[in-house]
């Protein structure tokens, strides 16, 4: 409940507010707009053209958003809202589901339902206290990798699962995960595939190192393997199709090349930046670790270790992976990394999964037990409290969509020129039925998360500008000199009357879209 209501500080809180409801979290937004809502919306042909995001997002983040905008479409006011609030509270709700999925296959007695409402506690805990300290809100959204965190320990579960049994529904069942997460989202491969294999490799080397113990090892990976390479054959596939635009991963540079720029200042710079951003964390996870390693262990038939290894490897280990791979390849910038979000989210869950793990084993003891369903019940009362007392809300109508909205009803304004953080929040939250066309700050095409056919349209021509990262000089040059200039949140907007102008610059559109199209060999 508490977690449920912190979820109502969004709309009231505007820096909750502006990230919930950033460009980059609406693009299913878009999408399912352009499918279904616009006029004259048909579901086979309105995605012609459309540009997707390098990662796919299939699942969980596409089904999950469009069912559940499907159950909030019937609402007049407050849908995109509800349907955003609704998809945080789901995707928290599935990834806490899925550690304890993966803790219960190593468990010889099923996880009591007082041992089960504890962890739960301890999670909606923390998703309040990230929500109202407005940290890691990634997890909560869809499109920021944050579903690729709530489906990992599910397919843990599942390959275990398989590890155990040898069955044929087991081996479906790894392979269908691991095809359907890695096509979804690529970061799936290495969150999953370096705790595990590290945990096998190890064990080959302190134990049993033999061949038949690495053919055993190899025949387990067999179905993950099997569907990761199923889900590459079909994101090729996909790429070559001339309907939707894929645009796929960023291209690494050369290892040779990499190697010979490799700037140690700025490596280690950036290992601050990552531990200083995550320290909390990080000494949580070790002090966990270190908590689990002196509790005696319990009865035999329950093999706690290989959980708690694995999200300790996904905790320390997988981000520096991904520290030293962003700079051999050239994926981190000249000045090495700028801020850390989405991409080292598995510090978060690296987190939750051992001290989900702690609160399971410290809560064999009653007095411990008591103490810890205390102290989760003052954070639910705490997080309560904290959200009522400083307002609550659900409808999200920001100031700069209101004051375009009253310049629509004084100048008849529906299509215009924005850059990519202005776009998809003006499309969706737009009282008025604007249409703001995405651009590149010199007013090239940005084709990502972008459908070709506006850039092409005739009807209706521009008629304004949002002069925030874009070219004013080049606005003026394409579009003509404004008749008028407002100003919504100090942010210039220029306002235009010129058709012949826009048809021109329509005219030119089109010329590097076919452009683009024969280098891209998408005819």
């Amino acid at each position: 409940m508490g977690f449920c209501i912190s979820l109502g500080r969004v709309a009231v809180d505007p820096r909750l507010a502006d990230f919930f409801y950033n460009s980059d979290s609406l693009f299913f937004s878009v999408i399912y707009q352009e499918l279904f809502l616009k006029s004259g919306a048909n579901f086979l042909t309105s995605l012609n053209g459309f540009g997707w995001t390098p990662a796919l997002y299939f699942f969980p983040d596409l089904v999950q958003y469009f069912a559940l905008r499907t159950i909030f479409l019937s609402m007049e006011n407050g849908g995109w809202e509800l349907t955003h609030l609704s998809y945080s509270a789901f995707q928290w709700i599935f990834l806490l589901s899925g550690i304890l999925f993966l803790l219960q296959k190593f468990l010889k007695e099923k996880i009591s339902y007082e041992k089960a409402g504890l962890v739960l506690a301890f999670g909606f805990s923390i998703g309040s206290i990230l929500i109202l300290f407005k940290q890691d809100l990634f997890v909560f959204l869809p499109g920021f990798h944050g579903g690729n965190l709530a489906v990992l320990c599910w397919a843990w579960g599942f390959f275990y699962q398989w590890e155990r049994s040898n069955s044929k529904k087991n081996f479906a069942l790894v392979v269908g995960a691991a095809f359907l997460f890695s096509l979804s989202d690529l970061l799936f491969v290495p969150y999953f595939l370096i705790p595990t294999l590290s945990l096998h490799i190890f064990d080959w080397l302190l134990r049993e190192r033999s061949i038949h113990r690495f053919q055993k090892i190899t025949y387990i990976y067999s179905p993950v393997f099997l569907g990761i390479v199923a889900s590459r054959v079909v994101f090729q596939i996909l790429r070559k199709n001339s309907f939707i635009f894929f645009p796929g991963t960023a291209s690494p540079k050369k290892i040779g090349e990499a190697i010979a720029t490799w700037n140690w200042e700025n490596f280690l710079h950036s290992f601050s930046y990552l531990c200083r951003e995550n320290w909390i964390y990080l000494v949580l996870i070790i002090l966990f670790f270190g908590i689990l390693k002196f509790l005696p262990k319990k009865e035999e038939g329950e093999d706690l270790n290989k959980p708690v290894y694995l999200f300790l490897i996904l905790g320390i280990l997988v981000p520096f992976i991904f520290l030293i791979y962003g700079f051999i390849f050239g994926l981190t910038g000249k000045s090495g990394i700028q801020g850390i979000d989405r991409y080292f989210g598995e510090i978060l869950l690296g987190f939750l999964g051992i001290g989900v793990l702690c609160i399971l084993r410290i809560s064999d003891i009653p007095v411990l037990r008591f103490g810890l369903g205390v102290i989760f019940s003052l954070g639910t009362l705490f997080g309560i409290f904290s959200s009522y007392s400083k307002g609550l809300g659900l409808t999200y109508y920001p100031a700069k969509v209101a004051c375009l909205d009253e310049l629509t009803d004084r100048y008849h304004l529906r299509r215009g020129v924005a850059s990519f953080w202005y776009v998809r929040p003006m499309r969706i939250f737009s009282k008025k039925g604007l249409e703001p066309d995405d651009y590149l700050y010199d007013l090239m095409l940005f084709y990502w998360q972008n459908n070709l056919n506006w850039f092409e349209r005739e009807n209706p021509p521009y008629t304004f500008a949002i002069v925030d990262g874009v070219d004013e000089k080049i606005v003026r040059k394409k579009l003509g000199e404004p008749i008028s200039i407002s100003y919504c949140d100090k942010i210039p907007i220029y306002i235009f009357a010129n058709p012949e102008k826009s048809l021109e610059f329509v005219k030119e559109n089109r010329g590097k879209i076919e452009l683009w199209k024969f280098s891209t060999s998408r005819y």
